[in-house]
């Protein structure tokens, strides 16, 4: 029997998830015998979902590393994170950014919102000094106008369609206060090599590419698929809501950092 490439990639994406779940079952039950901090720390399946892999030493350098170059943007304008008073993870996943954050800048109010329900209840328990909310995968966040003043959505934008991200930005623009700063990841021109030349194209002319993936199908949401961003393209249309300040390329090594200001 021959299968189409549909029904073969449905068995191969169903298979992969089958795989991933035994994956994080096997290493969650290694951890708990061989690891003194496994308390202490978001479980696989919960690791995955943020970063794409179970790994626990891949989890801790990915969130260090990505808490130092949030900094380095702000740097980018002058202001340091100490400067800020409350600072929101929007799509905040276990907490894999924040956590370095709160032990660096303790004094500074931390909260992070996600649409991971398991995440966030995770979060609420082990990370007391933070303040956690559910959010759903559309406006409006549970938070009242002028919450914060600083914002960053680390590998967020990178997964929402183009009319989301107009919605999602309206409604950062509300919960962030004046001259407050929202910092967004995107899959900038350094991301494109791996894409069809035919994708290429359609980036270079029309500047945002929405690809869909069925791959993740039960362990993201259905909406939650994989954007790209030209830089003309991010300061023409994000500059509709805020004022672009800094566009940092690869700011994130592998994503590019926009700096926005209210």
């Amino acid at each position: 029997m021959k299968f189409g490439r549909p029904i073969a990639q449905t068995i191969y994406y169903a298979l992969y998830r089958r795989w991933i779940k035994a994956q994080c079952w096997s290493l969650d039950r290694i951890e708990r015998k061989t690891r003194p901090d496994f308390l202490n720390q978001p479980p696989p399946m919960l690791r995955f979902r943020v970063g794409g892999t179970a790994s626990l030493d891949e989890f801790l350098a990915v969130g260090r590393s990505t808490a130092d170059r949030i900094s380095a943007a702000l740097e980018s304008i002058g202001r340091s994170l100490g400067s800020f008073q409350s600072i929101l993870d929007f799509g905040c996943g276990c907490g894999r950014t924040l956590v370095p954050l709160m032990n660096d800048y303790p004094t500074v109010a931390a909260f992070g919102t996600d649409v991971d329900r398991a995440a966030i209840e995770w979060c609420r328990v082990h990370l007391v000094t933070g303040s956690f909310s559910v959010n759903s995968e559309l406006p409006p966040c549970p938070y009242p106008d002028g919450s914060f003043d600083l914002i960053y959505c680390i590998s967020v934008f990178t997964h929402l369609s183009a009319e989301r991200q107009l919605r999602w930005l309206s409604e950062l623009h509300r919960v962030i206060r004046p001259n407050g700063i929202v910092i967004v990841s995107i899959h900038g021109e350094k991301t494109w090599d791996l894409l069809p030349p035919d994708d290429v194209v359609h980036l270079r002319e029309e500047g945002f590419l929405f690809n869909k993936s069925s791959k993740l199908h039960g362990i993201m949401p259905d909406w939650y698929h994989t954007a790209f961003h030209s830089r003309e393209y991010v300061e023409r249309v994000f500059s509709s809501v805020f004022e672009v300040r800094s566009y940092i390329e690869a700011g994130l090594g592998y994503q590019d950092l926009v700096v926005l200001r209210r």
